[in-house]
């Protein structure tokens, strides 16, 4: 078995409250909107209403964070990513915001490594809003002159389920190690890095209803965290467990496009979940030789916040009180849905407040398959 541990969180500098987002993105909308020239007011006013209606409300999130300082400016036609004019209706094309994904996710990883050379066997790096080769851990790696000691893993395009297996690749790296034991003096700690940017991709010209909830809910997040062999403080890996839904693959997608990538997200996905996470619970919880009775009533759920309606289906169909949800809720509602960086923010946040040792702790999370991820964890 292996242990996460020294959860190291870094936010983007600009934090805006969603009221302020949500003027921001509608600004925008507008602005892409009447680049046509046929818009009347009466239509405008439509796409206000439509906006006001489906953006996430400011009680479930109040703030975001975002690398992009576009954020923080007020004239739409001006922006390294969100300048809307004729040129650019839908901002930026993807090369520009992959080029700021790349300079901002090297700064990341050389702040979470500022220091001399950490006692570091492989660094696993996990993403899905930006890709270059070499990429920004190997960058590190190179040019922090380690790369004859220090592995570099992706796990890359999976969306918000991401943490989890990054966390089975880290398990097993550290357990091969341990399996071979034939340099038992060199390090055994693999680091996962998250450096996500969701802010990168929202398209002003897309005014769906199913489009204003995805820009409405997504923000920025970097986290660091280490996965070594039992027996530290931490979090211990008692199970991990995969599944891809049958006759689902329509209901969630995140592809490139020319101006970025795109999410598609399908009404159906909390009632697919619902439909299935009982039996996964049971499942998870027999490959953990675990009491699926105490369990249920007495863990800590950490729920990927994919956004509220999600939340509240696994509650309800777990049939869990919103008390043990408490630390998804929270995060969602401090910092929005990071995708792959979220989980690990909400474990940072459980592991803030000392619970005992021998808390067990069910974590879930959903992409595109559908694939449900869970894991089971307890409290060293």
């Amino acid at each position: 078995m292996v242990t996460l541990s020294n959860f190291e969180i870094a936010l983007p500098p600009h934090r805006l409250s969603q009221e302020e987002l949500k003027a921001w993105t509608l600004k925008r909308h507008l602005a892409s909107a009447m680049l046509g020239g046929t818009e009347t007011e009466e239509t405008l006013t439509r796409y206000e209403k439509i906006f006001d209606r489906y953006a996430v409300k400011s009680a479930l999130i109040g703030t975001r964070y975002f690398e992009c300082p576009d954020i923080t400016q007020d004239i739409v036609a001006e922006g390294e990513i969100y300048g809307v004019n004729a040129g650019s209706p839908k901002g930026s094309s993807i090369g520009q915001r992959t080029k700021f994904y790349s300079e901002r996710a090297n700064g990341v990883l050389e702040n979470f490594y500022a220091e001399s050379k950490p006692e570091l066997s492989h660094i696993v790096h996990v993403t899905c809003t930006g890709y270059r080769s070499p990429s920004p851990a190997q960058m590190l790696v190179a040019k922090r002159g380690w790369g004859e000691t220090v592995g570099v893993t992706h796990a890359y395009h999976m969306g918000c389920y991401a943490a989890l297996p990054a966390i089975r690749i880290a398990e097993g790296l550290v357990s091969a190690r341990v399996a071979r034991d034939n340099t038992p003096s060199l390090p055994n700690r693999v680091d996962i890095v998250h450096t996500e940017m969701c802010g990168l991709h929202m398209n002003p010209a897309a005014r769906t209803p199913e489009q204003i909830v995805v820009q409405s809910l997504f923000a920025d997040g970097h986290v660091k965290y280490s996965v070594s062999p039992s027996g530290g403080e931490g979090l211990r890996v008692l199970a991990i467990k995969e599944a891809v839904l049958k006759d689902s693959d329509q209901d969630m997608s995140w592809a490139p496009e020319d101006w970025g990538l795109q999410m598609n997200l399908s009404r159906e996905v909390p009632d697919k979940i619902r439909g299935i996470i009982g039996k996964f619970f049971q499942d998870m919880a027999s490959e953990a030789a675990l009491d699926p009775v105490a369990l249920r009533r007495d863990a800590i759920f950490a729920i990927h916040p994919g956004g509220p309606k999600i939340i509240q289906a696994v509650q309800e169909a777990m049939e869990i009180t919103e008390e043990q949800t408490i630390y998804s809720r929270e995060v969602l509602r401090e910092r929005g849905n990071m995708s792959s960086a979220t989980l690990p923010h909400v474990w940072a946040k459980i592991l803030a407040t000392k619970p005992a040792k021998g808390t067990k702790i069910v974590s879930y999370a959903f992409g595109p398959g559908l694939t449900v991820f869970g894991a089971i964890f307890e409290v060293n």
